[in-house]
């Protein structure tokens, strides 16, 4: 017989406090006030907040799922075009040199809100786009040039969020942020799904979302001017005046590499990134072609719920919540030693729904794939703090957003050509292979998230550091 000690008991308790809190509506809402975060951050994070409730309407209007959808249905498009459009956002990320130079000895918040502009002017593109060809490469044009400025965002973002927030609440507040950004991305989806399939709107239903979303985003610009960026000046200083100093010259593509083949640590962790990360891009442009060419009955409602707003709506909902509770108290390798997994099922999951002509498997497979979302939108936006040196965050970044626009390059149209087929020259077809596609794509995850358990061993020792002293 064993007997429970009272501290056992108190601590089973705490246990199951911490877990209905989770929950608990009252509780939950409450976690996203000011006054839940450190004194020292409440001004950033207020404004931030605010902005965060606005903005991303306006991002959501560039997003892949979106806007493929819109593509294929009212444009047209040829299935290569989908492939460009879902691989935008990773293609853009090649420029992240190119904001890492732009933003090395700038004020970092004036510099967002010139790229919150730019993704603005973009979206005001694609409301003005006619139903031809050439309508069609003015929305391919604002979509890349939309995730160029978002890539901006994201390279110097992560660094406002590091000097903002302790590393103890970092995941926290920045998961908080996330959610509410995520959650209206996904009312812009569903509101653009909604009035595209009201027949009175003959397809033109988006324009009027997407001119909305422009005047709400126009006031996230402006909330998002009032964010602080804490030890702005003896940064800024240190970039301008001490350029001779290796860690303080202006960063560019020399840094990188320069940083990958000194810090075998990171440069382990991008090569796994790499393998769990091309599947999950090739998947995107596929899942959009492989439902219209099997599913071809399904509305413009339907489409985007399970293109963007059911990962949209599951990220905020269930996974940054529990993601990043975990995220707070591991290190990043060893926290994409358990997430990656995620990916793996959600792959293998929709091949199934695809293979088998399952709906139920398809929905199951987006709830999956928003939990995976969820938790690598965490990681992505903050894991490089877990190897950068002080100063060197952007650096980092950088590095991280450049090599997601590499494997942007080839891995969405891979993923379009296995599905489809593709012809080797006048009367050579290679037929594609639907839906196997996604299980083929499942098998590599898995090769990146093995070698995240094996890097984890390798650098046990890094794992047990106080992430403060990044």
């Amino acid at each position: 017989m064993v007997v429970a000690r009272p501290g056992d008991t108190a601590r089973v308790w705490s246990c199951r406090v911490r877990l209905l809190n989770t929950f608990n509506p009252i509780v939950v809402a409450r976690s996203f006030l000011p006054g839940a975060m450190p004194v020292a951050s409440r001004r950033s994070y207020r404004w931030e907040l605010t902005s965060a409730l606005l903005m991303p309407t306006a991002i959501g209007c560039i997003e892949g799922g979106v806007i493929g959808v819109i593509a294929q249905k009212a444009f047209d498009a040829p299935a290569m075009v989908i492939a460009l459009l879902s691989a935008a956002p990773a293609l853009a990320n090649i420029t992240s040199f190119i904001w890492t130079n732009f933003v090395h000895g700038r004020d970092r918040v004036r510099a967002t809100l010139v790229m919150q502009s730019g993704v603005l002017a973009c979206v005001a593109m694609i409301v003005a786009a006619p139903f031809n060809t050439f309508g069609l490469g003015i929305l391919v044009l604002a979509q890349v040039l939309g995730r160029v400025c978002m890539a901006g965002i994201y390279t110097t973002r992560g660094e406002l969020w590091g000097a903002n927030y302790p590393r103890k609440d970092r995941a926290r507040a920045t998961g908080r942020l996330t959610i509410v950004m995520t959650l209206m991305v996904g009312v812009t989806a569903a509101s653009v799904g909604w009035v595209m399939d009201i027949p009175s709107l003959s397809g033109h239903g988006f324009r009027i979302v997407y001119a909305l979303s422009i005047v709400v985003g126009t006031a996230g610009v402006w909330a998002f001017s009032h964010v602080r960026w804490r030890g702005r000046a003896a940064q800024l200083a240190n970039e301008r005046g001490h350029r001779e100093h290796k860690r303080t010259k202006r960063a560019g593509a020399g840094e990188m590499i320069g940083v990958l083949k000194t810090d075998s640590a990171y440069r382990s962790y991008m090569l796994a990134m790499m393998a769990l990360g091309i599947p999950n891009l090739a998947a995107m442009p596929a899942f959009i072609v492989a439902l219209t060419k099997e599913y071809d009955e399904l509305g413009y409602a339907q489409s985007i719920a399970l293109t963007q707003v059911i990962p949209a709506v599951v990220m905020p909902v269930l996974s940054i919540p529990l993601w990043s509770k975990l995220l707070d108290r591991v290190h990043v390798i060893r926290f994409r030693v358990f997430h990656s997994w995620f990916f793996v099922l959600a792959n293998l999951l929709m091949g199934v729904g695809f293979i088998l002509e399952s709906m139920p498997a398809l929905y199951a497979a987006r709830i999956i794939l928003g939990c995976a979302f969820g938790g690598g939108m965490l990681a992505w936006q903050l894991g490089h703090n877990d190897f950068a040196p002080r100063g060197m965050a952007h650096v980092y970044m950088g590095i991280h957003v450049t090599l997601t626009g590499v494997r942007g390059v080839f891995a969405p149209f891979i993923g379009t050509l296995l599905y489809t087929g593709f012809a080797l020259g006048p009367g050579v077809h290679v037929p594609g292979i639907g839906g196997w596609v996604f299980v083929m794509l499942s098998a590599v995850s898995a090769c990146g998230a093995v070698m995240f358990f094996r890097l984890n061993r390798r650098t046990h020792a890094i794992t047990q550091i106080e992430m403060s002293e990044h």
